[in-house]
């Protein structure tokens, strides 16, 4: 099983999306508030601007009407009137520059690029910003043109001036305030709808998580259960479809297997004892044991003081196969499955190999062609005449016999001799059974 199929690598893995996603909405709405907070502010810098202007158009009406006639009035003007006139323009001034400071504020929120593109409202309130600023650069540089000397201001002229652009002042200002309120506006809605938007994503992908946990794990957990129930109470060999991922799946993998192994303990403990030949036994054996033994053949090899012979084998097309079943014990396989029951155990790693460096012997070729195994396991018993039998099993499986199947083979070896040889009391006895057997076995 890889890394990424266990399921403690995919619980970080769905922990960590799900932190980000939450960490993520937390940023959004931080970020949002954030934004918010500076669109605020510069819409209230707008609108005191627009007072400031109000206030400065409101002098220069008042100074009109109220034009000094002499020269002393003059001069008191241009040490009264002339300083707050002065004072309001700084005011003003100050004004569009906390409004540009907005601006790199607003430019520095990692939401500018989402709420700034094209023909976005923000994006239009910041270019009427700069048009504004442009505008008043050049009113500014115009209105001290018309003042002149500081020291001897032309204060009517000033006034004069200031009235003249009275409305282009109103209209700038005002579309200012427009366009910083739309976007105040839209950036409410926008971000609302990107927090909807994650919250969204988060509860769909929890509504996800959870399906694909019932899915993947707590179903296949329960099935597991109830099958290992049905196995204590009798039901050997019970199989669950594999539906899991990760631990869950190779849980059902062992049950399984468990099962299977279960069954054909209890099979080989029943088959002892039952009616049977040799072939019945055999067959009984495959039948129980191929799946969980790892093996596509078994056979029973009879030797003699002449030759070794293939008695039998399943499944039954693979035997009828077979049209060179003598292995003469002069040759060199035949010499090592007569010492193999000195040995205890026979194991060609690869059957395709072996016959080929053994060119001679016509019965691994055909036991190669039969069965394409990889691999061949071999015990040798005796029976109660002490002859002597070597029970084969091959396994196609590409690395042929796991740990775990080879182990098992051996462990139950003993119990399928057992019943073998119970067979070959049948085949000697035939009278006594309905089966049909092959006198003289034994």
């Amino acid at each position: 099983m890889t890394i990424l199929k266990s399921l403690m690598t995919q619980f970080i893995i769905a922990a960590a999306f799900m932190v980000a996603l939450v960490l993520l909405l937390a940023l959004s709405h931080k970020q949002s508030a954030q934004l918010q907070k500076s669109l605020t502010a510069w819409q209230a810098d707008t609108d005191k601007l627009r007072l400031d202007i109000a206030n400065l158009q409101q002098q220069a009406q008042h100074y009109k009407l109220n034009a000094p006639r002499d020269f002393d009035s003059y001069n008191r003007d241009v040490a009264v009137f002339y300083q707050q006139f002065r004072q309001q323009l700084t005011t003003l001034e100050q004004g569009i520059r906390h409004s540009n400071e907005r601006i790199k504020q607003l430019s520095q929120n990692w939401l500018f690029d989402y709420i700034t593109r094209q023909n976005s409202p923000l994006l239009s309130a910041i270019q009427q910003q700069s048009r504004w600023h442009s505008f008043w650069n050049n009113f500014i540089s115009q209105l001290n043109q018309q003042l002149g000397n500081p020291d001897e201001p032309r204060l009517e002229w000033a006034a004069e001036f200031i009235i003249s652009n009275d409305t282009q002042l109103s209209q700038q200002s005002n579309a200012l305030a427009s366009q910083i309120q739309q976007a105040n506006s839209r950036f409410s809605a926008r971000a609302g709808q990107l927090n909807d938007l994650l919250i969204g994503l988060l509860a769909v992908y929890l509504l996800l998580s959870t399906v694909l946990f019932f899915m993947k794990v707590l179903r296949p957990v329960m099935a597991t259960t109830r099958a290992c129930e049905a196995v204590a109470g009798g039901e050997y060999g019970k199989k669950i479809p594999l539906s899991g991922s990760g631990e869950s799946r190779r849980l059902q993998q062992a049950f399984n297997q468990l099962s299977a192994r279960a069954r054909l303990i209890i099979d080989m403990l029943g088959d002892v004892n039952q009616p049977g030949n040799v072939s019945d036994k055999l067959q009984r054996i495959y039948n129980s044991g191929h799946e969980v033994l790892g093996c596509n053949w078994i056979g029973l090899i009879a030797i003699d003081d002449q030759a070794a012979t293939l008695h039998s084998s399943v499944p039954q097309h693979a035997d009828l196969n077979f049209r060179h079943r003598r292995i003469s014990l002069h040759k060199t396989f035949g010499r090592e499955l007569n010492e193999t029951q000195a040995s205890g155990w026979l194991n060609i790693r690869s059957l395709r190999q072996f016959s080929l460096n053994r060119h001679d012997e016509r019965f691994l070729r055909e036991l190669y062609k039969n069965t394409l195994a990889t691999q061949v396991l071999g015990y040798p018993f005796r029976c109660p005449q002490q002859h002597h039998f070597i029970l084969l099993f091959a396994s196609n499986q590409a690395d042929g016999f796991s740990r775990q199947q080879s182990e098992l083979i051996q462990a139950l070896s003993r119990l399928m001799a057992d019943a073998i040889i119970a067979g070959m009391e049948q085949d000697k006895h035939p009278q006594e059974s309905a089966s049909v057997g092959i006198p003289g076995l034994i």
